[in-house]
C-alpha cells in the first residue's frame, strides 16, 4: 500500500508538472500562430490608412483612435505597403512603406514615396511605424483583424466616400469608370477599400451642388451661369500660385491640374472640385491656392450672378 501511495503522489506530481509546462508553452505557441497569420494576411500587401494620417510613427488605442492630429491628401498619405506585421505583448506592430498615387498615362498608379535626404540629389524612401493597442494579450485572428479594420479601409469601404468633397466627383467617377480623367489602374482597384463596396448616396458635390468644404453658393436663384451669351465672365482680383508638394518636388513630377468651380455673385470661389488631377499631393495644393483667390463677379444684364468656370493650375519646375 505505501508503494501505491507514493506512485499515486508521483503521478499527481507529474501531471501537475505537465500542466504547468503546457500552460507555459500555450501562449508562446499562440503567439507564433497569430504572427504567422499576420505575415500571411498583411505582409507584402498594400492598404489604405483611414483618415490619411501624416507622420512617421502612428499610434492607435484599442478603439482605433489615432493620436495623429494631422491628415494629408489621400494621394500622399493614404497608401502603405506593409513590410512587417506582428504582435508583441498586447500591441499590434507594423512597419510599412508609404506609397504615392500619381496619374500616369491617364491612370492613377502607385509609386514609392521619396523625400530628400540632406541634399537635393540624395533621396530616401519614406517609412511609417504603426503601433496599435490591442487591449489584450494573446489575441485571436478575429480580434487582430477587428483592430486592423479600424486602422485600414476594408472591402466594405470605398475611397470615394472618404475623400474630401472636392475630390468626390473625380474619384467616384473614376472608380465607376465614368470619368476617364480619374481612371484607376487595375492593381490600385484591387486594394481593399478602394473600389465601391456597395451602393452609396450621391453627395452634394457629385451632383453639382456646392460642397460644404469649399464654400456654398446660393442656388435658390437662377444659375450658375456660364460665361458668354450675355454673361460677362468673372475676373480675378487676387491670385496666389500653388505650392509644390514635397513628394512631387523630390520626384520632379509636374503638370497641370484642372479645377472647376462656381464664382459666387459676391466674387468668392465656391463648389471647387478637381476635374483633371495629377496626384502626388498637387491637386490638394491647387485647391488650397484657389480657395484664397478673389474675383470681381460675373454679370448678366449688369447684375452680379453665380457663374461656373474652369481654372488650370500649372506646376512647373524651372
Amino acid at each position: 500500500m505505501p508503494v501505491m501511495v507514493r506512485d499515486e503522489r508521483s503521478a499527481v506530481l507529474l501531471a501537475a508538472m505537465f500542466l504547468c509546462v503546457s500552460l507555459a508553452i500555450m501562449p508562446h505557441a499562440q503567439g507564433q500562430d497569430i504572427n504567422q497569420y499576420l505575415r500571411d494576411q498583411y505582409q507584402g500587401k498594400t492598404l489604405v490608412l483611414r483618415g490619411f494620417p501624416v507622420g512617421d510613427v502612428l499610434r492607435y488605442d484599442s478603439s482605433g483612435a489615432s493620436d495623429s492630429a494631422r491628415s494629408g491628401d489621400w494621394t500622399t498619405s493614404g497608401f502603405v505597403l506593409i513590410n512587417d506585421a506582428h504582435v508583441s505583448g498586447d500591441r499590434l506592430l507594423m512597419k510599412a512603406q508609404r506609397m504615392v498615387a500619381a496619374r500616369i498615362d491617364g491612370e492613377f498608379e502607385l509609386r514609392p514615396f521619396e523625400r530628400s535626404k540632406g541634399s537635393i540629389t540624395k533621396k530616401e524612401l519614406v517609412h511609417v511605424e504603426i503601433k496599435a493597442d490591442l487591449g489584450m494579450h494573446n489575441p485571436s485572428e478575429q480580434q487582430v483583424d477587428a483592430v486592423a479594420s479600424k486602422i485600414f479601409l476594408t472591402a466594405h469601404d470605398s475611397l470615394g466616400d472618404v475623400v474630401p468633397d472636392y475630390w468626390k466627383p473625380c474619384v467616384r467617377g473614376g472608380l465607376k469608370g465614368t470619368d476617364k480623367n480619374c481612371a484607376f489602374a487595375a492593381e490600385v482597384l484591387a486594394i481593399p477599400g478602394v473600389a465601391p463596396g456597395g451602393e452609396s448616396s450621391e453627395p452634394a458635390a457629385l451632383t453639382g451642388e456646392p460642397g460644404s468644404s469649399s464654400g456654398e453658393a446660393s442656388h435658390s436663384e437662377a444659375g450658375p451661369f456660364r460665361a458668354g451669351k450675355g454673361v460677362r465672365p468673372p475676373r480675378p482680383t487676387y491670385q496666389r500660385d500653388p505650392e509644390f508638394s514635397e513628394p512631387a518636388r523630390v520626384a520632379k513630377f509636374q503638370g497641370t491640374v484642372l479645377l472647376k468651380l462656381v464664382v459666387s455673385k459676391q466674387g468668392d470661389p465656391t463648389n471647387i472640385h478637381i476635374s483633371r488631377p495629377l496626384g502626388y499631393g498637387l491637386d490638394a495644393k491647387a485647391v488650397e491656392a484657389i480657395q484664397s483667390w478673389t474675383f470681381s463677379p460675373a454679370e448678366k444684364d449688369g447684375v452680379p450672378v453665380n457663374v461656373e468656370i474652369a481654372v488650370e493650375m500649372e506646376f512647373r519646375l524651372y
